[in-house]
Order: C-alpha cells, then structure tokens, then sequence
C-alpha cells in the first residue's frame, strides 16, 4: 500500500508540473543568438552557427552590401551580385549548413540573428567541391574537426587563406591548424560522404576517473560529461550520507545495477564534499567541477530553440523554457513516450531521486540534478516525461539526485 501511494504521489506531482509548463501553442515566437561575421580584403570563406531569422542573402548581407562589395557566391556558382543598378540575388536564401565565398574591395562585418545549430548536424557533401559551414562554437584542430570524413574519399579542406588539410604521403598534414567559428571551408570530395564535427570536447573525448570511462560532450563551449556520475561506495538509503572521507551514494532500490545504468544519487552535501563554495570540485573528477546556478542556466539557454542565453525566462522559478528539456533527454529509457531528442547529445537519464518522505521515486519518469548554488536552500533541476521544458527549484539538502560535472 506504501509503495502504491509512493507512485501515485510522483505521478500526481508530474502532472501538476506538466500543466504548469508552458503550452507550445501558447509559445511566443522565437527569441535568438547572434553571430557577427568578419569580412576580409579580397576573398573570405565564411559561415554562420545560426539559422538566420530572414535568411533572404541580401537581407543576411545588408551592412556589408555597397558599391566595395563584388559578389557573394555559393558552393554550385549562383551568386549574388550588382547587374547595372540593381543587387541581384541570385543564390536565394543564407543556408546555415552551407558555407559562402565574399569578394569585397574593404574588410568589414555583418551580423546574423536566428537559433543555434547544434553542432553535431549532419552535412551532406558530395562528390566534388563544396564550401561548408564550421559549426562549433571553440576552435578545434582541423584534423579532429573534419575526422568524419578524413579518408581515401576527401581530397582536402582549404581555407580562405589557401591553407589545406591534406595528404601527403602516408600522412595526412594539418596547414589550416585550428577551424575557427565564422569561417567556413572549401572541402574537395571524390565520393559523397557525410561530414559531422566531433561533439565531443577537443583533446578530452573520455575521461577515466575511479575506474569508470566518462565520455564528453561539448555544447556550444561548455564541456560537460556525458553521462551521470557514478563513484563512490554504496550504502543503504535507510542512513544518511555522512561526512566520513568516503564518497556515499545510493543506487536505486538499493540495487548496484541502477547506479551501473543511471549513475549515483546524492545528497547535496556529499555532492559538494561539504564545503559551500559554489563551482567547488566536490566529487567531481580533478579539472572538473559541479555546475553552478549560472552555469545551468547557459546550458538551458544554449539548447532551447526559442530562449536563449540571457533570456529572463530562465531566472524565473518553477517549470520555464519550450524544448530544453526534450532537447536535453535521451532518446530511450523514458516511459509513458517521455523520450527526448537528444539533440545536442546530453543523453539525460531518468534515474530518478530519493528522499526521507517518498523514498526513492521517479525512476523512468524524471531525471533530477543538483547546482552547487545554495541560498537557503540548493537550487535544483527537474526534467520529466511529460514535459519539454526544464524545471528549477530550491529543495531540501537531503534529497539524493543525479550529479553530472562539468569541465574547468
């Protein structure tokens, strides 16, 4: 009978949060992140990370559009350009996976507004040349970043510079060094291919710690691991966390093969290794830390479609945000058709929460995650199966949840 009342109790809480998130019908349209493209003297490769609002090429131009400008031209040979007295636009819309050669007499800038393209995007290339668009936000190595396609099939990747990633040899030779954000570059295909850049973080693919391999994932420049934190030794959820010098966690109905499958569940203060100081290492791996508040809010923000980075929506309390929360939910593993997108490989599990009133609750239906930002009492974040959105809340210290880490 207890247990029975255990689950109707986090159904009817779910509901609730259900209802008061923000209806998409209801949306507002879209808000946006801007990206400000720099143009060179003469010949510039350039791209953008964004889905430009009003993507008509000489709208996407317009600061830059005057009498030093000579053309814009895509990668098949339309361009945009003056005939007499009149622009011409002759490639249509500014495609955000695709990438534009500019020919102007003076350097100059133009900005982009529009939503973030996830990184790990899906290009399309084929036989032949074609000028892509650089997705990430940080600059990676171009070997790491054109990876996907390094093979017998890729010719080379130039720069606007005329620098290559090519093969000599045996070997492939890097000239372009880093890939930059607002470049874009001209790839040289024998055969079609799909080119997807790394979402991984650049140098850090894993990371070993307490004998468990973590894989990263790197969402605009933050550097997140993968998956749900797993370390410590398991102890009985009858008895608090202590301060002991040994990491405590509980694993779901005291069975070892939910922390294998979904991570850890801690409480606040073992989490932070009970010190107070927000961005702490806390049980984190060495160079790694638990995100604060802040730190929350730009991952919210960065994967939102429709509230970015700054927006006010995400200082607000309770259930905020359009398709966070589904953008940052696995694919599998939710019940009741609660899976996510996963779209910028974030991969949250619900793994549930324990506390001293329910127990432990929620497994299959929520995944719950602590900041290091206390005020009176830790903030928290909620993601469920009804919702596509992401809620925050401050809750007792008590509460045992998901942990995940994030780089220094």
């Amino acid at each position: 009978m207890t247990k029975i009342y255990k689950i109707g109790l986090v159904i009817l809480v779910l509901i609730i949060t259900q209802q008061a998130f923000p209806q998409k019908e209801n949306s507002k349209s879209p808000l946006t992140g801007e990206q400000q493209i720099e143009v060179s003297e003469g010949f510039s490769f350039v791209s953008s990370r964004l889905i430009s609002e009003n993507p008509d090429m000489e709208e996407v131009v317009q600061e830059i559009l005057n009498d030093d400008l000579q053309y814009v031209r895509n990668s098949v040979g339309a361009m945009l350009r003056k005939i007499g007295p009149n622009w011409v636009n002759g490639i249509g819309d500014w495609i955000g996976i695709e990438g534009y050669l500019i020919k102007t007499n003076v350097a100059g800038q133009f900005t982009i507004e529009g939503a973030l393209i996830p990184q790990n995007t899906p290009i399309e290339l084929l036989a032949g040349f074609q000028f892509v668009s650089y997705l990430p936000a940080i600059e990676i190595d171009a070997l790491e970043a054109f990876s996907s396609i390094i093979g017998d099939d890729l010719l080379y990747v130039r720069n606007s510079a005329g620098n290559m990633l090519i093969k000599i040899g045996p070997n492939w030779v890097n000239g372009i060094g880093d890939c930059k954000s607002g470049e874009a570059y001209l790839v040289k295909m024998l055969a079609n291919d799909i080119l997807i850049y790394p979402s991984t973080c650049p140098g850090i693919p894993t990371v070993i710690y307490e004998g468990k391999v973590y894989n990263t994932v790197l969402i605009d420049n933050q550097c997140w691991l993968k998956e749900n934190l797993n370390v410590g030794e398991m102890i009985n959820a009858n008895t608090n966390q202590t301060n002991n010098g040994v990491i405590e966690k509980y694993c779901y109905d005291n069975d070892s093969a939910n922390c294998d499958e979904y991570g850890g569940l801690y409480q606040w203060s073992e989490m932070m290794e009970y010190t107070y100081t927000q961005g702490v290492q806390g049980i984190c791996p060495p160079g790694w830390h638990i995100p604060t508040n802040d730190e929350w809010y730009i991952l919210e923000g960065t994967v939102d479609s429709q509230y970015p980075v700054g927006d006010p929506i995400w200082i607000s309390y309770g259930p905020r945000g359009y398709d966070a929360g589904l953008n940052l939910k696995s694919t599998s593993g939710w019940n009741s058709g609660g899976n996510g997108t996963d779209l910028y490989g974030f991969s949250v599990l619900p793994g549930g929460s324990h506390s001293s009133y329910y127990g432990f609750a929620g497994q299959g239906y929520t995944g719950t995650f602590y900041s290091s930002t206390n005020s009176t009492r830790p903030w928290s974040r909620g993601l469920y199966y009804l919702s596509d959105g992401v809620d925050i809340n401050t809750n007792p210290a008590s509460i045992a949840r998901s942990v995940r880490c994030l780089k220094d």
